[in-house]
């Protein structure tokens, strides 16, 4: 395995970390349409770089025994896991496939479930950038989850933090497209519909 050497700061102390083979193309990544924040919250994701407890138990932050899923699975809590196989916090997908009208099934790394949901259905270009923000929107929204179980002790319903992914997504879309001639209504219901994507 390829290891690269990571300064942290100016101290002397070095950490290994795996190289992350990286299977999104760096155009894809760069949204116009997704706030600044976001993007670089997904680039960092990519890179296997975000604060989950398996990487904080690898740079000796927390202990062996804290390395478990927030949402009380049992599982070491890896970004594959928290985003897409844990059964509370993964499981936001199913409503989100619901939402969209499309079948997926979730692939085992979030480049290429990252991948393999924006180009659902087809390349459209209209279709496959919605489905992006879509997507930046859900894992937005996942991790704010997590932050909020693991630091305020409070949890949502799935069904709540899917709602907050649709009332992002048609935020962000809103914000840069005020002309857009859909409402939150519609949006709710069917975004691809309401905008005569098919």
């Amino acid at each position: 395995m390829d290891y690269f050497i990571i300064y942290l700061h100016s101290e002397t102390k070095v950490t290994t970390h795996p190289q992350v083979d990286l299977s999104v193309d760096a155009a894809s990544i760069w949204h116009k349409d997704v706030p600044l924040k976001v993007v670089l919250f997904a680039w960092r994701l990519f890179r296997d770089r975000l604060s989950t407890k398996d990487n904080l138990l690898r740079r000796g932050v927390i202990n062996h025994d804290s390395r478990t899923c927030v949402a009380g699975c049992d599982i070491v809590e890896s970004s594959s896991h928290l985003f897409l196989h844990c059964n509370i916090l993964g499981s936001v997908w199913h409503s989100i496939y619901s939402w969209i009208g499309v079948s997926v099934s979730n692939s085992f790394s979030v480049p290429d479930h990252f991948n393999q949901f924006s180009y659902n259905g087809g390349i459209g270009n209209k279709r496959h950038s919605l489905l992006q923000v879509i997507w930046y929107a859900t894992i937005w929204e996942i991790w704010k989850e997590r932050n909020n179980r693991l630091f305020n002790g409070s949890e949502s319903p799935v069904l709540h933090v899917v709602d907050r992914i649709k009332a992002i997504s048609y935020m962000w879309l809103k914000e840069k497209y005020i002309t857009l001639p859909f409402n939150f209504h519609g949006w709710w219901l069917s975004p691809f519909t309401i905008l005569g994507i098919g």
